[in-house]
């Protein structure tokens, strides 16, 4: 399950002003007079030159003037944050252009300002209210477009429970303890519920992240917090719930409810023991399956689905817990296990 080992992306809209100015000077006409009116014209350009004019519009040899600060280019920033998945963004540029002329009797200003102004468009992943009495409902899309699909089956109103077959893209044997529980009848008063993977990206590419390179189960709300970077195994992600494959779990098992969730991991071979009601079951579990009882470690655990899950809904009295398999499941194991998911739903 644990493993350290870079896909960044951002969803922002910059506006950039920039500013040019140009001054073409118009010498006066030279003149063509006696030394001494030269030289009275050289006193009174002088005496100009000095004057309150001049920190205006400059002398003839000096620098224009510099850019006040409120006319100095500017760069904003702005974000759009949907709280819907976001799965894809697009962006779109407008530039405008606009020229001002002022004259006055020594000199001519143009100014030209260029506004660019990009936007970036949220594409939000399917969410909302969904058909719980469908035998099969797709949730959401992943990052990388794939459906993420529940199935149905056993008594509607019973006991509902649910079943995550892979999270960890590279982690998949939970796959055939799934194609299990669809091969066998329900125990009656059950209403079981299967999705064979939350991570399509994940499970296609055989890595442990979505396609956006976040650990999704590091990326769920509950004590949600920052772990390392894009390409880093454990990446948590730019936020709580940042991936649409989190947010349309969370969306789905908000409005299910589930009374017991069971996640499937590899390959430490234990299932992590608990107390009350969690716990019982927990050892249940493992009875039936030969899996012994003893502590997940080697990672860091924010973020975690299961934990999500059983203090989002029955802090008290909830299930829900994770599953390592060892590194292979033969076909008997797969049974077995699928056995003792019926045994634990029925007895609850």
């Amino acid at each position: 399950m644990p493993a350290i080992g870079p896909k960044s992306q951002s969803c922002c809209s910059a506006t950039l002003r920039t500013h040019r100015y140009r001054r073409t000077v118009q010498r006066p006409t030279p003149l063509r007079t006696p030394a001494v009116a030269v030289f009275s014209v050289a006193l009174a350009l002088l005496a100009g030159a000095c004057g309150s004019d001049a920190a205006t519009t400059g002398d003839l040899g000096a620098p224009a003037t510099a850019i006040g600060e409120a006319d100095a280019p500017s760069i904003s920033t702005s974000a759009e944050t949907s709280t819907s998945a976001a799965t894809t963004t697009s962006s779109s540029t407008t530039t405008t252009t606009t020229s001002t002329t002022t004259s006055t009797s020594n000199n001519t200003t143009t100014s030209t300002s260029t506004s660019t102004t990009t936007s970036a468009v949220a594409v939000e992943a399917t969410v909302g209210l969904l058909d719980l009495s469908a035998d099969r409902i797709e949730l959401g899309v992943s990052a990388d477009g794939r459906p993420i699909v529940a199935e149905q089956s056993g008594t509607p109103g019973g006991r509902r429970v649910l079943v995550i077959g892979v999270i960890h893209g590279d982690e998949d044997a939970g796959v055939a303890i799934v194609d299990e529980l669809r091969a066998e009848p329900v125990p009656d008063g059950v209403e079981l519920w299967i999705v064979e993977s939350m991570n399509p990206d994940g499970q296609t590419n055989q890595v442990r992240s979505n396609d956006n390179g976040v650990d999704l189960n590091r990326n769920f709300p509950y004590k949600w917090g920052p772990i390392g970077v894009p390409g880093d195994s454990q990446f948590a992600g730019t936020g709580p719930a940042s991936e649409p494959e989190t947010q349309a779990m969370i969306n789905f098992m908000t409005q299910l409810q589930p009374d017991i969730t069971i996640w499937y991991h590899q390959d430490l071979f234990v299932v992590n023991p608990s107390q009350g009601r969690d716990g019982r079951i927990r050892e249940r579990y493992a009875e039936l399956t030969g899996l012994p009882m003893g502590e997940i470690t080697g990672g860091t655990y924010t973020g975690i689905a299961a934990t999500w899950a059983r203090n989002e809904f029955r802090p008290d009295d909830g299930v829900a817990f994770i599953v390592e398999l060892g590194p292979t499941l033969s076909p008997i194991e797969a049974i077995t296990h699928a056995d003792a998911v019926r045994t634990i739903a029925t007895e609850g």
